[in-house]
């Protein structure tokens, strides 16, 4: 039953293409600057998570079939711990879909690997693959506009997947990421169970990392007992 009710969140028009809404595009210092102005993680934050991330997916060989997944996984909990440094109010909260929340700022970040259009502006941005129920509920209740800080809000951080250009090609200076706000999504055909795609941004933070700088590997940085993160916050769940 709880499959057919999932089934009912979706609509006739998530069924098709969308054509992409509206978007506000920032890119370099005015994308920095909007992240700030609107409460969202410093994207030099951002950046070190990535990079850590990325850093200790090279230690990996291809024996470890889970790396993909550890990837988002250290991006994600690098991020929790670098914010908590900076501001405690932020919060992991691994119950149902990993995430990133702020209650004083109405914000919460769900993040994945985004598709080629990371950091282009004239083409869609998305998953790099289908997400499922939580990430619909989440776009589901995006309700008010990006910068209406009186509601919940939820945000993506598109990092790239690793078979994305920068990271196979040796001429390319710069690897993309986006923070972004989505306000819909595209149903895939798969109707046994909810396969979808985040669609119509209406806010695009795009940014980049050097990619000529030295690998930063992960700091295991120290915590105080109070705010100390456990090892079973961190269980993977495959959750969309």
């Amino acid at each position: 039953w709880i499959k057919n009710m999932n089934l009912e969140l979706l609509d006739k028009d998530s069924l098709n293409d969308s054509e992409p809404t509206p978007c506000d595009f920032f890119f370099g210092v005015s994308g920095r600057l909007k992240a700030l102005e609107l409460g969202l993680p410093d994207p030099e934050l951002i950046k070190q998570a990535i990079m850590i991330g990325d850093a200790n997916f090279r230690l990996d060989t291809i024996y470890h079939k889970s790396r993909f997944i550890s990837r988002w996984g250290k991006i994600g909990e690098q991020l929790a711990l670098l914010l908590r440094k900076t501001d405690p109010a932020w919060e992991f909260h691994n119950d149902s879909q990993p995430r990133i929340e702020n209650t004083a700022k109405n914000i919460q970040i769900i993040f994945m690997s985004g598709n080629l259009a990371l950091g282009l502006q004239d083409q869609v941005l998305s998953a790099s693959c289908v997400k499922g129920y939580m990430t619909l509920k989440n776009i589901k209740e995006n309700q008010s506009t990006y910068d209406d800080g009186s509601k919940l809000r939820t945000w993506i951080l598109y990092f790239p997947s690793t078979s994305h250009p920068a990271y196979k090609a040796t001429d390319i200076p710069a690897i993309p990421f986006e923070i972004a706000y989505p306000t819909s999504f595209v149903q895939t055909p798969n109707k046994t169970k909810i396969d979808i795609l985040p669609s119509n941004h209406s806010c695009r933070i795009a940014c980049e990392i050097d990619n000529t700088l030295p690998i930063k590997v992960d700091t295991k940085p120290v915590l105080d007992p109070s705010s100390e993160i456990k090892p079973d916050d961190f269980d993977i769940q495959l959750v969309g």
